[in-house]
C-alpha cells in the first residue's frame, strides 16, 4: 500500500512539474514571486479564501459582483480577477450581489484550510458563489489579477 501511495505521489508531482519546465510562463512568474514554487497557503491559525471571477463565463461588459461577509462589504469583483481573504476559523455568511438580486453562501473555515469560490452572474440578473475544487481554483486564480481587500476582524 505504501508503494502505491509513493508511486501516485511521484506521478502527480511529475505531471504537475512537466507542463512548465523550461518556459517562462505566467504561472512560473506567479509561483516564483512567492519564492516557494507552490501556491500560497493559509497563514498560521487562519484560513485562506479565494474568490475568483472567470472571464470565460463573464462577458467583458458585465457589471461587478459585490461581495459581503455578514454586513461588511468586502469588494466588487470584476472579471478576470480574484481576491484572497485571510479569515479566522469560524462560520461566515457570504453574499454575492448582482444587478437584480443576491445569493447567500454559508461556509465554515478551519485553520490552515484554503478554499476557492467562483463568483458569477446568473441569467436572472443576480450573482452566485460556487465552490471550486483545489485544482480548479488554483488554475483560475493563477492567471488573474489580484484585487486587494480590506483586513477583516
Amino acid at each position: 500500500m505504501k508503494k502505491l501511495l509513493v508511486a501516485v505521489a511521484l506521478s502527480l508531482l511529475l505531471a504537475a512539474c512537466g507542463g512548465d519546465v523550461g518556459r517562462d510562463s505566467v504561472m512560473n512568474r506567479f509561483n516564483n514571486g512567492f519564492g516557494t514554487g507552490t501556491f500560497p497557503v493559509a497563514n498560521d491559525g487562519q484560513a485562506a479564501l479565494y474568490i475568483v471571477r472567470d472571464a470565460a463565463v463573464t462577458p467583458p461588459d458585465a457589471p461587478p459582483i459585490g461581495i459581503t461577509i455578514g454586513s461588511q462589504p468586502i469588494a466588487a469583483i470584476t472579471g478576470p480577477t480574484y481576491m484572497r481573504l485571510d479569515l479566522a476559523p469560524r462560520l461566515y455568511d457570504l453574499r454575492a450581489y448582482g444587478v437584480q438580486s443576491n445569493t447567500e453562501l454559508i461556509i465554515t473555515v478551519a485553520p490552515g484550510q484554503t478554499r476557492f469560490l467562483l463568483a458569477q452572474p446568473t441569467p436572472s440578473g443576480g450573482a452566485e458563489l460556487l465552490e471550486l475544487s483545489q485544482e480548479q481554483g488554483r488554475r483560475l486564480a493563477r492567471n488573474k489579477e489580484r484585487l486587494w481587500t480590506p483586513e477583516l476582524d
